[in-house]
């Protein structure tokens, strides 16, 4: 029986390999970079620190997965068989649902932070790092939760080369209503935030914008045409844009795409010298005097 080379499935996962590889990277470099920076101590960017910190153990996971599936498709004789497979697979969705959850921490942080600067300058400092640390890990641990307990899932029945394949109806509806409501929140929210952001910029002639509204507004973009938008479609569709079989873990590659991407950003934007933000003043008082000539004596 003649064996045919999957070079489509081949070379997307291999562009997932490599885009993996500078992930970790780059998002090292940053963190160190962090350690050695003045606004390591800035509570603003506490939440990019940990977002760093998870697209590295993300990318680690899913490298395997990547890896695994390279060498199956060079040669059957290597076809790792899902169960081996199956607890990375698991750990790359915990660690994927973990950092979908803190975009939507990242943009409500922005929007409380334009909206009512004043109090979250003076009350963001009383929030330590380790409770959104905590949050996250419960949030990736309660899809574990849903998956095995609660929608009483066997991962086992079903011969998946997939982890959707194994979802039963309760853990796609929980899957699919919280990915629904998650990704459209923080799409909305970040759009909210560009509005602000322009308004201000035009009405206070605001020269220099935070780096973290930079940063919060870029991952959005990506997560809104990477990720938000094929499950969209998927959703509306009801069926898979392409075959997994054919092109190989696309979805995969393309959140990994993304998260090489966000660290570019990341990368180019801190890069700047931190400047705080400048305002031109205005003297109407001035302008007012000049114009009914009372200023000039």
């Amino acid at each position: 029986m003649s064996y045919e080379f999957k070079h489509k499935a081949f070379s997307v996962s291999s562009a997932g390999i490599t885009a993996s590889i500078f992930v970790v990277v780059l998002n090292i470099r940053l963190l160190w970079k962090f350690q050695n920076s003045p606004i390591r101590k800035k509570p603003e960017y506490h939440l990019y620190q940990i977002r760093f910190f998870v697209d590295i153990c993300y990318s680690i996971a899913v490298s395997i997965y990547y890896v695994a599936l390279d060498i199956s498709y060079l040669s059957p004789f290597f076809l790792f068989h899902y169960k081996i497979l199956f607890v990375v697979t698991l750990l790359s969705s915990n660690i994927l649902s973990t950092r979908f959850f803190l975009a939507a921490l990242i943009s409500i942080e922005r929007l409380i932070a334009v909206f009512l600067p004043v109090q979250f300058h003076n009350n963001r400092q009383k929030l330590p790092v380790f409770i959104f640390f905590t949050m996250l890990l419960l949030w990736g641990m309660f899809e574990d939760v849903m998956y095995f307990w609660i929608c009483d899932i066997s991962p086992f029945i079903k011969d998946c080369s997939v982890l959707g394949c194994t979802y039963n109806d309760c853990f796609l509806q929980y899957w699919t209503g919280s990915k629904l409501v998650i990704g459209g929140f923080t799409c909305l929210s970040s759009l909210v935030l560009f509005f602000k952001l322009l308004a201000l910029k035009k009405t206070m002639n605001i020269v220099n914008l935070s780096k973290t509204n930079y940063l919060c507004i870029g991952d959005s973009c990506l997560t809104l045409l990477f990720d938000f938008t094929p499950f969209l479609l998927t959703l509306v569709l009801r069926t898979q844009l392409y075959s997994a079989d054919i092109y190989g873990p696309y979805n995969a590659t393309a959140k990994s795409t993304a998260c090489f991407i966000d660290a570019m950003i990341a990368t180019w934007v801190l890069k700047k010298p931190l400047k705080p933000t400048q305002i031109r003043q205005i003297n109407s008082l001035k302008r007012i005097s000049d114009r009914h000539g009372s200023s000039r004596t």
